[in-house]
This record gives structure tokens, sequence and C-alpha cells, in this order.
């Protein structure tokens, strides 16, 4: 009878169990459903906003002449090789593959191809070659695809119908028009073909705004009242350490509203903001009059490795996480702060200096909602957000002298009305500009994490390994095939199919690559029993560690999706869709918000210390808008 009963409770237990989970994957589809309304819009067929922005002049690359001077100690040049990307009209599938590249920047050595056009190529590298290969694609619009963009999202058009389109030709043919600006990413060889100069690459180009940037405080709005463009600013002084360096008038426009009637940013009371004070970094370019025309903003204050608060014990740093990163987001409007948590020191001073010149960070991207009078719509209150991840160096900035982060998103993106790339986006161009990024408008968390165990290369015994280089590697692959929606044209997602859930697939496979690397390689396994107490073998534990509490984390019944594993045949956004099991075995990471807050949790929790930048639709005031958080699990929120 004993046995009976026990039988009949194990039964009993696991029907409870099976209900709990159909209602959490339950929740979580109604989540996906608006996330899914949001990305793509409704059924009605509608303009795109890339359509709208086009319209104005500012937008135009060729409203800004090439021939502007700008003095060294007021503007530094975004990067060192910086242009437009030009998709060639007529390309043979059988030709040399390369885009064309309108030089805006270049070194001193190379200043005389400055508004030229060059030819842009991949480099010949082995590895190189393998990366093309795995993501280049032939591009046919699937029936997914023309219905998308019936609905104002913006596909590649002028790609498709294409033969073997490569990464370098997605990214410039991404838009209608030949407007992406980038930077190019070092190491780069000049050749000469002819009598056409070649760069060639082994990384893929940053997207950015702007050519030249500086770093201003905004003294006052100059004639026309509330709508001038014009403002007075102060340029930062170096040497002082203050804004009492030269004035200038600079335009900073009003940009045009999207189709739901809510522009990105505003220039209203930018000059009363509470980050006015410590000053912005502006990128943009001078226009045919010589006034410079600000494209994007950044805070200087959301930058610099000066925290507003830390947080020592680890206790804490997790309850941060948990309980107040959202907390009374509606009445931060136009503020943001930056937190450092830090379990591993004793005092704030030495939290602060254990993060130097040079390292690199995982950064992990959230945003939240538009609320407000002008509300974008949800479904039963639920608040997607976005989630991302990214790479941020400390670097000393040129202009100021002091450290500061310089942050580049990496953008598992699906199509969009926008015109966002996924792809390698600068913070000032995913974030700051000023007409499509996201700081005007939205609540954005990044947390910046560094753990030696995953942002430390490993060198056993001369044999090197770089979990940040597969890391980046594996997500240039992803970002490269959302660009093509591997030949369908479409990134979109669905119930199982998310940029969550792409974007932490590359997390996992980082870790299981770097792990079978060191588990396949005898010299390394024989350099580790020699050195059991060795500083990269203690890491390298602890990256194991990390990589288990992951897994864990994305496949909570102990099972991890077959397509993860096998990484890489199939894509949660590009695939024809997704099925119960697939968003069952993974529901952890549907929704950014849980994503978010769960990996930056176990990366605390691992040793790791975390900076967090927080910021709350800031710039100008939008009185019609109001900050919303992220929806968590179970449509809990902690506006």
């Amino acid at each position: 009878m004993s046995k009976i009963r026990q039988n009949l409770l194990k039964i009993i237990s696991k029907k409870r169990r099976c209900l709990t989970l159909t209602i959490v994957v339950s929740i979580l589809g109604i989540g996906v459903v608006s996330y899914c309304r949001n990305q793509q819009g409704s059924v009605t067929p509608q303009i795109s906003n890339y359509e709208i922005y086009r319209q104005i002049p500012i937008a135009q690359p060729n409203y800004y002449p090439l021939d502007r001077q700008y003095a060294a100690n007021l503007y530094q040049p975004v990067g060192l090789w910086t242009g437009r990307l030009i998709l060639p009209e007529n390309r043979s599938p059988n030709s040399s593959r390369f885009v064309l590249f309108e030089v805006y920047n270049a070194p001193d050595n190379a200043k005389d191809l400055i508004g030229k056009v060059v030819k842009l190529q991949w480099s010949d590298r082995p590895d190189v070659k393998d990366y093309r290969q795995l993501v280049t694609r032939d591009i046919r619009f699937a029936e997914k695809t023309i219905k998308s963009q019936r609905v104002g999202n913006l596909h590649p058009d002028r790609l498709n119908n294409k033969k073997a389109i490569d990464p370098l030709e997605s990214l410039a043919g991404a838009r209608p028009d030949d407007n992406v600006i980038v930077r190019l990413q070092e190491p780069i060889s000049l050749l000469q073909d002819g009598k056409q100069p070649i760069l060639k690459i082994d990384r893929e180009p940053v997207q950015i705004t702007g050519r030249v940037y500086g770093l201003v405080n905004i003294v006052k709005r100059e004639a026309n009242g509330d709508r001038g463009d014009r403002f007075l600013v102060r340029h930062f002084n170096k040497g002082s350490k203050q804004f009492d360096g030269e004035l200038e008038t600079i335009r900073i426009p009003q940009v045009i509203a999207d189709r739901s009637s809510i522009p990105k940013s505003t220039n209203r009371d930018i000059e009363k903001s509470p980050l006015n004070p410590t000053g912005w970094y502006i990128y943009g370019a001078k226009d045919a009059n010589g006034i410079f025309v600000v494209q994007a903003i950044e805070p200087r204050a959301l930058m610099r490795l000066q925290p507003n608060e830390v947080r020592l014990n680890q206790q804490d740093a997790i309850a941060y996480i948990d309980e107040e990163l959202w907390k009374n987001t509606a009445a931060q409007k136009g503020t943001a702060k930056v937190i450092l948590l830090d379990p591993n020191s004793s005092q704030p001073q030495e939290a602060v200096s254990r993060w130097k010149e040079g390292d690199r960070a995982i950064v992990i991207h959230i945003y939240g909602g538009i609320g407000g009078n002008k509300a974008e719509s949800t479904t039963y209150g639920i608040v997607t957000g976005h989630f991302a991840y990214g790479i941020a160096t400390v670097v000393r900035d040129p202009l100021s002298g002091e450290l500061r982060f310089d942050i580049e998103y990496k953008q598992i993106y699906a199509h969009n009305p926008d015109g966002i790339i996924a792809g390698s986006i600068e913070w000032s161009g995913y974030m700051g500009d000023l007409q499509r990024g996201w700081l005007g408008n939205r609540p954005v968390a990044d947390a910046i994490v560094k753990l030696d165990a995953v942002t430390q290369d490993y060198d056993f015994g001369g044999i090197k390994l770089s979990p940040l280089d597969e890391f980046t590697k594996q997500l240039n692959i992803m970002m490269a095939r959302y660009r093509t929606g591997d030949g369908t044209g479409a990134a979109i997602v669905s119930p199982a199919a998310s940029c969550v859930q792409d974007a932490n697939q590359a997390l996992y496979i980082t870790i299981k690559r770097i792990e079978a690397q060191v588990g396949a390689n005898p010299q390394i396994q024989a350099w580790l029993k020699l050195h059991p107490q060795d500083s990269q073998t203690l890491r390298f534990d602890r990256l194991v560690k990390l990589g288990r509490a992951i897994e864990q984390n994305l496949a909570p019944l102990g099972i991890v999706r077959s397509d993860w594993q096998q990484n890489a045949e199939n894509l949660a956004g590009t695939s024809p869709g997704g099925d119960f099991i697939s968003t069952f075995l993974s529901w952890r990471t549907i929704l950014p918000r849980r994503a978010h807050d769960e990996i930056a949790t176990i990366f605390l929790q691992n040793g790791a210390s975390i900076w967090i930048l927080r910021s709350n639709q800031v710039g100008g005031f939008d009185p019609d808008i109001a900050p919303e958080a992220p929806t968590a699990l179970f449509g809990h929120r902690t506006n």
C-alpha cells in the first residue's frame, strides 16, 4: 500500500511540475509575441522610419564637405581610418570581392586619400577566408521577407537575387543608400592596384556616427527660442581639466519624428540636463557654412571611470541587480548614474583602481520601453526590450586625458524599421545617434563585466588562447548571418527565435570551444599537469566553472539545445521557425531582462567586477514620453 501511495505522490508531483513549466512557457510566449509585434509592426502596410529619416538634408553624407578643417585641440577623428561604404553597381559573381570606401579620415602617411574612393577587401589570411566562406550567402528574398517589408521593416533590397554575398557586401548593401559610415579596425594594409589603392582588412568594420568628436559643455541656446538649433558651447581644456576652453557656436538639430510621432532625441532644454555640467562628447562634422553639426552625443559622466556609488559586498551587488537596477525608472527620467559592483575589493578606491588602461571587458546590454502620452504598444503590459553583448575597452581619451570606456556593441539585431544594421556598432552610433539612437527615448543598462577567467588571454607555455577573441568571432558569424537572413533577406524574431538566444548561444559556444581546444591539445594538457598551481591553470579552472554555471542557466533542465552544441547550423532569428521544445529548453533566455540579470549575477558569483551604466531618456526633455523598465519573469516590473 505504501508503494502505491509513493507512486501516486510521484505522479502528482510530476504533473505539478509540468503544469508549472507549462505556465512559465505560456507566459513567456505572451512576452515574445509582444517582442515580435514591436519588431515587425502591425499587419497594416507602413512606411519605414528610415524612409522618413532620409528626407532631411542633414541625414545625407554629402551634406558635410570633406575639405573642412578641425583644430586638433578641439576635435579628434572618430578613428584612424573612417569612411563611407559604397556597394559596387556591377559585379560578376566570379570577380574578386570588394566594396568601395570613400575615405573620411586617414593616417598621416595616407592623408592624400581623404575624399577619394578606394577599394576595400578582406585580407588573404586563412582564418579570414574561412570566416568569409562560412557566412557568404546567395540571397533570394523569402515570403516572410516580403511580408516584413510591407509593414515597414528595412531589408537589403539591393542584394536580392545576388550570388555569393560576403560580409563586407552585406554591410555595404544593408540599406537602400550608400550611407553606412564605418571605422576600420587594425591591422589595415594599404596596397596599390594599378591606379586605384586597395585597403585590406582582417576584421569587420565598426559602424560609427560622425567624422570627428569634441568634448563640450552647453552654455546656452542661441536665437529663435526653443525652435533654434544653434547652441553656444565651451570646449574642455585638457590643461585645466575644466570647461574653460574656446567658445563655439554649433548646431544640435531637432531630428524628425518617427512613424509613431516620437523623435529618437530632442534638443529641448538639453542645456538644462543634469548631465550638462560634466559635459558631452559630440560627434559630427562641419556643414558647408563651417558650422559643426552634432549627429550623436555621449554623456561624459556615463563613460568615465568615476562611479556614483560602489557596492563591495557580493550579496549587496546581486541585490542591486535583482531589486534596484530598474527601481523607480519613470521618476529618473533625464538622469543617468554609474554603479561599480566589486565584491573583490575592500575599499571603493581600490575597486576603481583595479581597472587599467587597455583592460577589455564584456558588455551586457539591455534597454526598456517607452511610456507616457506617446507610449509604444505592448501586450498585457509586457515590455520586452532588447538584449545584446559587446566589448568595452578602457582607453585614455586624448581630449580629456582621463580614462574612459570605449564601447563597441556586437548587435545581433533583427531587420527593423529604423535601418539599424546587425554588426559591430560604436556606442555613439547605436545609443547616441540623434536620429536612430536609443539614448534619448529609452531607459538603458550596460553591465561592463571584467572577469580574468574570460576577459584575459591565456598563455599555456607559449600556446596562447583568447576567450574574448573567440567570443568576438562567434558574434561576428552570427551578426553577418543576421544581415542576410541566412540568404532569405530577413532575420525576424519568433517564440523560439530571438537575438537573446543567439547572443547567448555565442557565449555558450565560446566557452565550449576554449575548453575543447585545451582538452584536445597534448602540449597544453602536459603543461597543466606540470603547473597545477600556476595562475593560468587556476584561471582556466574558473573558466570551466563559469561555463558550467552558464550552461545550467541556459538549459535549466540540464539539456542544452542540440543546435547550440553543434553551433551553428541553426540560428534562431534566421530559421524558418521554432518549435515548442526549442522554446521550452531555453526559456530563461527568451526575455531580455531575465537573461541580462541572470548572466550578470552568474559573473558576480564567479568573482567578476561590474560597472553598471544606467541612463533614462537622457539629453533634451520630451514631455510626451517616460522611461519604462523591461519586464522580468511573470510580468514583474520595478518601475
